[in-house]
């Protein structure tokens, strides 16, 4: 299931990730905090680092960067996918509730809120394309390229501990991504909790976006095309829109 936002807002951080997180956060808390607190915390306000039932990406109209800050004067568009139909429609409930948002000194408007019609694949062979890069990790922490020979695995890895989380189950039978035409992109995320990394607070991220088929058994296909692919899929990376099969 997938929902769109519509926001209104002058500005926008260059490094957007974590303030597009904050505002699905928020909106859930104005609806479930419960479902709040069992998705972001344990006991004693500690962050919880399960993974998240939803992906997204981010689009903007008429706007061009300067310096670290995108000026933006058309709209900024928030897609999430999830195949959670209580949390889509807590998180829709939420946006429609609270229309003013605030992240440091950046504010936003929200200004419409829509279900998207979502097409789902049928069979266990089908192109995909990205809309926000795929991050792939190894057990080491280490960012891996596509054609690293542990790549595979690992994708298989994390996306098994995405179906356990969301279906108390194991993948059905392994997947395979095979690149069509797919391109490197560093994606960076800035945040406090990086300052040990560098005097900018940045983590740099080995991703990949582009084309690629994705085969499976149909039902892990549908659920990956719905919940997205990857590592850091709350952060607004790793959504995968399904072309044809």
């Amino acid at each position: 299931m997938r929902v769109q936002v519509i926001l209104k807002g002058d500005r926008l951080p260059r490094f957007y990730h974590f303030v597009m997180s904050s505002l699905v956060k928020n909106a859930l808390s104005v609806t479930n905090p419960d479902l709040v607190n069992t998705l972001y915390y344990f006991s004693e306000g500690r962050a919880n680092k399960q993974i998240k039932p939803f992906t997204g990406y981010v689009q903007m109209t008429d706007y061009e960067l300067l310096d670290d800050e995108f000026i933006v004067r058309g709209e900024i568009r928030l897609t999430i996918s999830s195949p959670d139909v209580e949390f889509i429609l807590h998180l829709y409930n939420g946006f429609i509730q609270q229309r003013e948002y605030r992240y440091k000194h950046f504010e936003f408007t929200v200004s419409h809120v829509k279900v998207l019609q979502e097409k789902l694949p049928q069979t266990g062979k089908v192109l995909c394309q990205t809309k926000s890069p795929i991050v792939i990790r190894n057990r080491q922490g280490e960012f891996l390229n596509i054609e690293d020979s542990d790549y595979l695995a690992e994708l298989n890895y994390i996306s098994n501990e995405c179906v356990k989380q969301l279906e108390g189950r194991s993948l059905y039978s392994p997947i395979k991504l095979t690149p069509v035409l797919m391109t490197k992109k560093v994606v960076q995320l800035k945040h406090e909790a990086f300052k040990k990394l560098n005097p900018q607070h940045i983590m740099y991220l080995n991703a990949f976006q582009g084309s690629f088929i994705l085969e499976g058994d149909p039902r892990d296909i549908r659920l990956l095309v719905q919940t997205g692919l990857g590592f850091r899929r709350s952060e607004f990376l790793g959504f995968i829109e399904f072309i044809h099969e």
